[in-house]
């Protein structure tokens, strides 16, 4: 397969620069079954699947977490995690007596009910009944669980957050609850991560006896300080093997003169042609739905889109028809990356190198399951990561995986869980109350949610509940309905829903393509029209980023370079958008509004004070900062294991730069940032030093998210600053500055 792969690269002008083959066998082996101090259902129940041995790693996640022990499994897709935590699961639930002792959480709906059906053979074979309780959970079928409780619950965060805070039926149901199972443990991070921090709180607020955490997942790189963080308990962590059983080819790939997007599509439709079933991933969904198209229009594939924003029953019949072969390509964006069953994949196609090395291991895990082997293509090109791993592939592929973050004193995700306990609850000291939540008290009572009498407080019941059904769990700005005559097709969460409804701008949604007309940012709507087929370009954004205040919590030196993190309060002004061609990429006009478009927000960031070095006059200054904020959001890549659009930044010609969180209250990823300067610099400065171009290229300095068009930016100059901090003592600590290059 891989002949005919590399082949169909070359057809096309492309070129593999870097193959890497691996193989792994089974787990190292632990003790059999009937040793292994498990009851007799599940030794009959594990032997019935063919289980006569349990992996050693295995054997220690069990014996660890039948002492009552909160754990940690990390080991490769494919390895058995599953049986690592669910016969602790089964154990519990055999000495149950008629009410719910763990709970299965997956991070999605549609996971939590795939996996449902992965495991129901497993607890039916030992006799256990369990259900599925999520938002389409039937009502009177809801209500037999009330009634009659399973021993094991399957259910989502958002399930757990709003029950919790407005059902108290569903408050009783979990009460009991001695054992919460957390898998794909990786996803809580950022935002998500930050509020199921909190919600897993308010459960242990509302359990009637300490509650038992085992989390799981296949890649992450701090999983005792994740989880410990998530469950605000020391964790123990048990490791297998870190790549999954069997064989893949790794193929990395030079795409030529033919652009990224491009020849994507065209490699998906020739590896579905030769009889290949082909899962493509983008970190985009505007991206997503403009390979999918590309493929369909230029090369006659009929490739499905799975990404967030689309209908939950399109997303599922997207799924349906690719695990029945009715599809044989579908490009996502990283809501497949999880482990949904979509069926037996021969190869992974990324068109881009994920923003982490975790995430790269999730999705090349999706190739080559249950024995067969499979085939990962990764497009390298014009970017400044993907151009420092082409040098250095070998280097991509012993990396460790990333570490996973969250912020957990996000001031809007504070906000709505210091309302959802106080409904919760019904009554609160504010005395006990974390720090995190007292700080915004004062806030939330200013809205009118709560009411504080001394020491107690107490929720505002209608308004509370308001504001809970209002706001989801997945995000923490405001949501931008899309309207087309008069009916809601999707939405955008902002700040990026500015960056992708602009007026002007052409939005891709559900395979058709856009024109935004109109964007209310009072109303949070924004009006879409419908634009031919035939349409062969697409936009992106010019606008300008302002620092309006920041409020620092923390300081360091990191060398001569002083820095700081704290609170940011950003100010957002689009002026206008790019047009370019949809094949090439080039530019085929410029576009500016009258008025700019302006949104501000709070969030987190970094303040950083670098040498004032002479580059001989202010716009040469102006240029190097610039280089420099670009290049150090690009390292920060693959040290925090975050994206470009995790990370936003600002520069001055006064050496400072801010590198802030892109999500409303902060996602943790400026957290990491300041913790590991060092290191990012240390990348940054190979990326710009190892660069053969005159002064600014794609492939060092260069940022598709730029809102100045990658105008005035000075590789030379950042080079020159990277290098000026070997020998220079730490600068003075000033105020904010005024005035330079106030765009990413």
């Amino acid at each position: 397969m891989t002949a005919e792969v590399r082949k169909a690269v070359s057809d096309k002008g492309g070129k593999v620069i870097y193959e890497y083959n691996e193989f792994y066998g089974d787990p190292e082996p632990g003790p059999p079954v009937s040793e292994a101090g498990l009851s007799e259902p599940l030794i009959n129940m594990l032997r019935s699947r063919g289980i006569e041995r349990l992996y050693r790693f295995q054997w220690e996640a069990v014996n660890l977490a039948n002492k009552g022990e909160d754990v940690v499994v990390i080991s490769g897709t494919g390895t058995g995690k599953t049986e690592a935590f669910m016969i602790p699961v089964l154990e519990r639930a055999l000495r149950s007596r008629g009410e719910v002792v763990a709970l299965l959480v997956y991070p999605t709906k549609a996971l939590a009910r795939d996996q449902a059906r992965r495991l129901s053979s497993m607890m039916s074979g030992v006799g256990i009944p369990f259900a599925v309780l999520d938002g389409d959970t039937p009502r009177d079928e809801r209500r037999r669980i009330y009634e009659n409780p399973p021993p094991i619950l399957i259910t989502n965060p958002d399930m757990l957050h709003v029950g919790l805070a407005l059902s108290k039926d569903y408050r009783e149901l979990v009460s009991t609850v001695g054992l919460v199972v957390l898998d794909e443990l990786h996803v809580y991070q950022g935002v998500f991560g930050s509020h199921a921090k909190w919600i897993l709180y308010r459960l242990q607020r509302e359990a009637k006896d300490e509650v038992q955490f085992v989390g799981s997942a296949a890649t992450i790189g701090n999983p005792e300080q994740l989880a410990s963080e998530l469950f605000s308990k020391e964790v123990t962590v048990v490791r297998g093997p870190r790549r999954r059983r069997g064989a893949a080819t790794h193929l990395f790939v030079d795409y030529g003169n033919n652009s990224r997007w491009s020849f994507a599509s065209y490699l998906i439709s020739a590896l579905t042609k030769l009889d290949l079933k082909v899962l493509a991933f983008t970190d985009s969904q505007q991206m997503a739905e403009l390979v999918a198209r590309i493929a369909k229009r230029s090369f006659s594939a009929e490739v499905g889109v799975h990404r967030a924003g689309l209908p939950a029953e399109q997303r599922k019949e997207v799924e349906r028809a690719f695990a029945q072969g009715r599809l044989r390509a579908v490009v996502a964006t990283s809501t497949l990356e999880l482990g949904i069953d979509i069926g037996d994949l021969d190869a992974v196609v990324m068109a881009s190198l994920p923003k982490s090395f975790s995430s790269y291991l999730q999705r090349a895990g999706r190739a080559g399951r249950r024995g067969r082997p499979g085939v990962i293509v990764t497009l390298l090109g014009d970017d400044p990561i993907e151009a420092y791993y082409a040098s250095r592939p070998a280097d991509f592929f012993n990396r460790p995986p990333d570490p996973g973050y969250i912020e957990p004193s996000n001031r809007e995700v504070a906000k709505l869980h210091l309302v959802a306990l106080s409904l919760q609850r019904g009554a609160l000291r504010a005395s006990g109350l974390p720090a995190a939540l007292l700080q915004v008290l004062n806030e939330v009572e200013e809205m009118g949610l709560v009411r504080a009498r001394g020491d107690v407080v107490l929720a505002t019941p209608r308004a509370a509940q308001d504001y809970v059904e209002a706001r989801g769990i997945r995000s923490t700005g405001p949501i931008v309905k899309l309207h087309r005559g008069g009916r809601v097709i999707g939405e955008r969460e902002m700040p990026m829903a500015l960056y992708d409804l602009h007026p002007g701008a052409v939005y891709y949604h559900g395979g058709k393509v856009y024109l935004s007309t109109s964007l209310d940012l009072g109303r949070m709507r924004a009006e879409l029209s419908p634009l031919p087929e035939s349409v062969s370009f697409y936009t992106k954004p010019l606008y300008d980023i302002d620092v309006i205040d920041f409020s620092p919590q923390d300081s360091r030196l990191a060398g001569p370079v002083r820095l700081a993190y704290g609170d940011v309060h950003v100010m957002v002004s689009v002026r206008g958008y790019v047009v370019k061609d949809e094949s090439s990429g080039q530019v085929l006009s410029e576009v500016y509004y009258e008025e700019p478009i302006k949104w501000d927000y709070l969030t987190k960031g970094v303040m950083l004070k670098y040498p004032l070095l002479d580059f001989g006059g202010v716009e040469q200054s102006l240029s190097a900062y610039h280089a420099l904020e670009h290049v150090l959001i690009s390292a920060s890549r693959p040290i925090v294991g975050a994206s470009d659009t995790d990370l936003s930044g600002v520069s001055y010609p006064t050496g400072h730069i801010v590198i802030y969180d892109s999500h409303v209250g902060g996602n943790g990823a400026s957290r990491l940032v300041f913790e590991r300067l060092e290191e990012i610099e240390d990348m940054a400065e190979a990326i710009v030093g190892s660069c053969n171009c005159e002064d600014g290229c794609p492939r060092c300095v260069f940022s598709p998210y730029c809102g100045n068009n990658n105008k005035y930016l000075s590789r030379r100059g950042a080079l020159k600053v990277l290098r000026a901090l070997r020998g220079l003592g730490p600068e003075k600590p000033e105020g904010l500055p005024r005035g330079g290059m106030r765009a990413a």
